[in-house]
C-alpha cells in the first residue's frame, strides 16, 4: 500500500499555498495585533492573511481552518456523514488569554470545527508540541493502514496573547528574524499557519506526490533519537532537508549533528520558520504542503529560499529556487520543545521502495531518564508512578499513547505576577506528559498526546482501534479528571 496527498493547503503569512508558492515578493513581519508589554523581546509577528488582526481565541481558530480546508478542497470539502476521518493536531488549541477557563476549554472540538462538515463532533486533538500536526498524521496513516480509503489532517495555531507571553517567559522568541543555524542564532518570531492535507492510500503509483513516515521518536538522547528516525527513513535521494533552525544555539547544533551523520553535506537545507515564523504544531505539516507542490512544481518556492547561503557547520542552505527532478525526494524533519522529534520523506525513489520494511524494526529499552523537577502535582505522581508501571516486556509497546479529559491547569505556585514560570509553561503544554512517561521508560517509539474526547466518541476510526487492528501493543494511560490532583488509569 502506498500514502500518497492528494490535495493540501494551507492559511499562512504568506498566504494560501499557492499565493506562498507563487509569490515574486514575501509578506514582512507584522506588528503584534495587540498592545506589547515593555518587556517582550519581540517586536513583530506574522500573521496570516485574509484574518481580521481583531479575531481571538476560537474564532480565529475556526478562520485559519476554514481557510486552509477552502484552499485544500474547494467547494469539494469531504462530507462527515460519508465516513472521511478528519485527525486534528495543535500544540495550545484556540485559547488566547491567560484565563484558566478558557484553556481547559481550548481543545474543545464541539466548538471549533463550527462552520465545517464535522461541526459538532467531539475528536480528540493531538497536542504535542511543535509535532502536533504530525502526530495527527502518525494517526490518519494507522487509519489508512487499517482500511479506511482517505482522511483528512487538519492543524492550526493561532497567535494569541497567551503564546506570546508563555515564549517570552521561555525566552525563545527573538527580536527580529533572522537566518537559522548561524552562530549568533537566538531564536525565532511567532506566527500562525492552519494545513489541512488529504491523504490516500492507493495501489498505484505516480497520480499524486507519496510520502513515507512520520517516523517519531523521543529524544532522550538530543542526537540519537533524530539519528534513529533518519536511519529508518533512509533519505538517500534527498534534494533537501526542510528542518526547524529555531535555536538557540545548542538546539540548532543538536539539529545539524544529526543531519551531519546521516545525509550527505552536499544536500542543501531550508525551512518556513524565516518567512512563515513559527507556526507552532501546524509547522511539521506546514513543510509538508510546500514539500507537496514543490513535488508538483518540479522547483522550490521563494518562501524557502534562506539570505545566506551555508549554516553554521558548513551544510549550503537553498539559496535560490532550484528546479527538482522528478527523482529526488524532500526530507522533513521536526524538533519539540517537549522532548519528541519527527520526520517524514516526500516523493518516492527506487532506495525509499522497501522503507515499510526497515521502519517495522522493533524499538528496544534505552536507559531511563531521572526527570528534573516537577511543579504539578499531577506530574510529579506520574513521574513517582511511572517505575513502576513501566510495562515488564522484553521489548518496548509500539506506541504509547496518553489520553487527557482536559489540558493541565497551572497550579497557584506557577506564577510569577500575571506571567507563567518558564517550567510551568512546558508542564502544561499537553505533549509534556507523553514524553515525561517516555523518558521514565527508557521508550524511545512514538509517543503521543490526546486532548479531549475517549476513543469511543471519536467513531470507528480512532487510533488505537486501528493500531490494534494492525496487532500493535498499545500501551495507554489516561489523565482523568480536572484540577492539580487528577485520576492516572495505566493500561500497559
Amino acid at each position: 500500500m502506498r500514502l500518497s496527498i492528494s490535495a493540501a493547503g494551507i492559511a499562512s503569512a504568506q498566504g494560501s499555498l499557492t499565493q506562498s508558492f507563487n509569490s515574486t515578493s514575501l509578506r514582512k513581519p507584522a506588528t503584534w495585533p495587540w498592545p506589547v508589554n515593555g518587556w517582550a523581546t519581540s517586536p513583530v509577528c506574522r500573521p496570516a492573511v485574509g484574518v481580521d488582526r481583531t479575531l481571538r481565541g476560537i474564532p480565529r481558530w475556526q478562520r485559519l481552518a476554514r481557510l486552509a480546508l477552502v484552499d485544500c478542497f474547494g467547494s469539494e470539502i469531504p462530507n462527515a456523514d460519508a465516513a472521511t476521518p478528519i485527525f486534528i493536531g495543535s500544540c495550545n488549541g484556540a485559547a488566547d488569554g491567560i484565563d484558566e477557563a478558557d484553556w481547559r476549554k481550548s481543545f474543545d472540538t464541539t466548538r471549533m470545527l463550527e462552520g465545517t462538515p464535522w461541526a459538532g463532533k467531539c475528536l480528540p486533538m493531538f497536542s504535542s508540541s511543535c509535532n502536533s500536526g504530525l502526530h495527527a498524521l502518525y494517526a490518519a496513516t494507522k487509519a489508512l493502514e487499517a482500511g479506511a480509503k482517505e482522511a483528512v489532517v487538519l492543524a492550526v495555531d493561532i497567535l494569541s496573547r497567551i503564546n506570546q507571553s508563555n515564549f517570552e517567559s521561555l525566552r525563545v522568541l527573538s527580536e527580529s528574524p533572522g537566518t537559522p543555524w548561524q552562530q549568533n542564532s537566538s531564536g525565532f518570531i511567532l506566527g500562525e499557519a492552519a494545513v489541512a492535507l488529504r491523504i490516500t492510500a492507493t495501489s498505484q503509483t505516480g497520480m499524486y506526490p507519496e510520502f513515507a513516515g512520520p517516523e517519531l521518536t523521543n529524544t532522550i538522547n538530543e542526537v540519537d533519537g533524530p539519528r534513529r528516525v533518519l536511519r529508518k527513513l533512509s533519505p538517500t535521494r534527498s534534494a533537501i532537508i526542510l528542518g526547524q533552525g529555531t535555536g538557540s544555539s545548542t538546539r540548532d547544533k543538536h539539529e545539524l549533528a544529526a543531519f551531519q551523520t546521516m545525509i550527505a553535506n552536499s544536500v542543501p537545507v531550508s525551512t518556513p520558520l524565516l518567512h512563515f515564523g513559527h507556526t507552532l504544531g501546524a509547522s511539521g505539516l506546514l513543510s509538508m504542503a510546500l514539500a507537496v507542490m514543490a513535488q508538483r512544481e518540479a522547483r522550490f518556492p521563494l518562501s524557502l529560499v534562506m539570505p545566506a547561503t551555508t549554516t553554521r557547520d558548513g551544510r549550503p542552505l537553498l539559496s535560490n529556487a532550484d528546479e527538482l527532478r522528478k527523482d529526488e525526494t524532500i526530507l522533513l524533519t521536526s524538533g519539540a520543545l517537549d522532548g519528541s522529534f519527527a520526520a517524514a520523506v516526500i516523493g518516492r525513489s527506487r532506495e525509499q521502495e522497501n522503507t515499510q520494511a526497515r521502519t517495522s524494526a522493533a524499538e528496544v529499552w534505552q536507559q531511563p531518564k531521572r526527570p528534573g523537577p516537577l511543579m504539578h502535582p499531577t506530574l510529579k505522581q506520574v513521574a513517582a508512578d511511572a517505575t513502576a508501571q513501566r510495562p515488564n516486556l522484553t521489548r518496548p509497546p509500539d506506541l504509547l499513547v496518553v489520553r487527557l479529559d482536559e489540558p493541565l491547569t497551572p497550579p497557584a505556585s506557577a506564577w510569577f505576577g500575571e506571567r507563567l514560570l518558564p517550567s510551568a509553561v512546558l508542564e502544561i503544554t499537553p505533549g509534556f506528559i507523553s514524553q515525561l512517561i517516555a523518558q521514565c521508560w527508557g521508550f524511545t517509539g512514538p509517543a503521543l498526546c490526546m486532548v479531549g474526547a475517549t476513543d469511543a466518541d471519536a467513531n470507528t476510526w480512532a487510533l488505537i482501534p486501528s493500531c490494534e487492528s494492525l496487532g500493535l501493543r498499545v500501551a495507554r494511560i489516561d489523565v482523568k479528571g480536572t484540577g492539580e490532583n487528577r485520576e492516572i488509569i495505566w493500561n500497559v
